[in-house]
């Protein structure tokens, strides 16, 4: 975890050190007492789908997960709220616009290699543009659910599209638009 990795208070220039706070072990400033939390970051997730209720993927560039199948996610910015990252984040790997239909999971992932995240996923509509990779992406594409590709990434992939498989809740969503 970064923060156990951290030797300087953020905020003096201090040593830091391990103590107990709050029934935890936590890296604690030893002059100005400062506590560096280890607080989650946040992310958001497009499950876009397309007027032929197709979802959209892209195969990643990056680690982690190079080379395997994704949903468009990213980090969020300090100055955007959840919605309008998903917005961002499937625009900049995939080219396409979205409108957001609804919060469908929030999803805790507690062992990335990077740091942990919460992740908010929302149901996406695709709002134009044809799949083109961004900078992270090797490729980005349209599958239908009968065709989804078997090399996915993350452990929340399987959890999410298996609901758009499953039917169930997001059903209704999957209906193509006349």
């Amino acid at each position: 975890m970064w923060s156990r990795r951290a030797r300087f208070c953020p905020l003096c220039s201090s040593a830091l050190a391990i103590r107990e706070v709050g029934g935890r072990p936590r890296p604690r400033c030893l002059e100005c007492r400062f506590v560096l939390y280890e607080n989650p970051a946040s992310a958001s997730a497009g499950l876009v789908l397309d007027p032929d209720g197709r979802v959209l993927l892209v195969r990643r560039a990056i680690e982690p997960f190079k080379g395997l199948w994704a949903i468009p996610a990213g980090y969020q910015e300090a100055d955007e709220d959840p919605p309008a990252a998903v917005v961002r984040e499937v625009r900049e790997e995939t080219a396409i616009d979205v409108r957001v239909v609804r919060l469908v999971d929030l999803i805790h992932v507690p062992d990335d290699a990077r740091k942990p995240a919460n992740v908010a996923v929302y149901l996406c509509r695709s709002a134009g543009g044809a799949p083109r990779p961004g900078h992270d992406a090797a490729e980005a594409a349209w599958f239908g659910l009968d065709e989804l590709p078997g090399e996915l990434g993350f452990d929340n992939g399987p959890r999410i599209l298996g609901r758009l498989m499953a039917g169930g809740d997001l059903h209704h969503e999957l209906a193509p638009r006349s």
